[in-house]
């Protein structure tokens, strides 16, 4: 699990932007199609493995995906 703080360490590695998107995985609730459309998350998908991006850039003009969900401890 990552803490606030090790998400808000990430840059871009394209564009250099910070305060990526943490890329949540599962089917979605109501709650998280809210954080979403706000924001503050990105959706992934109903399914990950540990390939599956961590983070996603926050700039419409880019959406970089990087990390590795496998990098994390559990």
């Amino acid at each position: 699990m990552r803490l606030p703080q090790q998400i808000l360490l990430e840059v871009c590695p394209r564009c250099e932007t910070g305060y990526p998107l943490e890329i949540v995985y599962g089917f979605a609730s109501a709650e998280m199609f809210d954080s979403a459309l706000a924001g503050h998350i990105a959706l992934g998908g109903c399914t990950f493995d540990d390939d599956s991006p961590a983070y996603r850039c926050r700039r419409a003009d880019c959406e970089t995906e990087w990390g590795r969900w496998g990098d994390f401890p559990d």
